[in-house]
């Protein structure tokens, strides 16, 4: 199973971090961890595109060898405030697209994704 935490601070999302196989079919030929992987790489190049991040201070990923999932993508908190909003747009999309891969895929035999919310407490 692929784990996703989104990580938040009040309504914005901070980072999404993801871990694991959807075990769906076999590696290379898993639909569910192929479209969970697009869905993050796309957000990680459209922060870098649209915002002008630099992908280097924000995306982190390693697979040490294995099939699965192993990443990380945290929003900057730079730039101005249009960039800062288009950032958000893209983490919820994403988040989005995860969601609905979950419903999607998920069942009540077999759990290939968990999305985890978690929240920073407001201060």
């Amino acid at each position: 199973m692929i784990s996703v935490i989104v990580n938040r601070e009040g309504n914005q999302i901070r980072a999404i971090y993801a871990n694991g196989h959807a075990d769906y079919d076999d590696p290379g030929r898993d639909i569910v961890c192929s479209a969970v992987s697009t869905l993050l790489f796309t957000a990680a190049s459209a922060l870098e595109d649209i915002c002008g991040y630099d992908s280097e201070e924000f995306f982190r990923i390693s697979n040490e060898g294995t099939e699965d999932v192993n990443l990380r993508i945290t929003v900057p908190d730079t730039g101005d405030d249009e960039t800062k909003n288009r950032a958000q747009v893209i983490m919820r999309t994403c988040e989005l697209g995860l969601i609905g891969i979950a419903r999607d895929y998920n069942d009540s035999k077999n759990k290939y994704v968990e999305i985890i919310n978690s929240r920073t407490p407001e201060v």
